[in-house]
């Protein structure tokens, strides 16, 4: 077999096993309200794979940093480790939340509603 063809044997098994580690991940749907004094700033979503922390980011005058990372505790449990850093402050906290149940936590003036789903439930 040519060197060509060996390269191209040994792309296609690597994006094979890759393809092959990314559909046995599980993901979770994770949207969030991000709140000052009770007010919403900002309302980010993403898809999150398990174990595996999601920077959404926004840059300006109103940006923020939201860091996600999304642990399946139980069928009904799910554990969110989140970090929030704006120009208001920032909070560090860990929730465990139901799927598709909103849970609410607030420090201080600020807070942060999470709503977490299964990917494709």
């Amino acid at each position: 077999m040519g060197i060509f063809k060996k390269a191209l044997w040994t792309i296609a098994l690597s994006i094979s096993a890759a393809s092959f580690a990314v559909s046995g991940s599980k993901t979770y749907d994770v949207s969030a309200v991000l709140l000052h004094q009770g007010d919403a700033f900002a309302s980010p979503s993403a898809v999150v794979k398990e174990g595996v922390p999601a920077i959404n980011e926004v840059h300006g005058q109103d940006g923020y940093r939201l860091s996600l990372t999304v642990t399946e505790i139980a069928r009904d449990e799910i554990k969110v480790d989140a970090t929030v850093n704006s120009p208001h402050g920032t909070i560090t906290l860990t929730v465990t939340v139901r799927p598709r149940q909103p849970a609410t936590v607030t420090i201080g003036d600020l807070g942060l509603i999470l709503t977490v789903k299964r990917s494709g439930s």
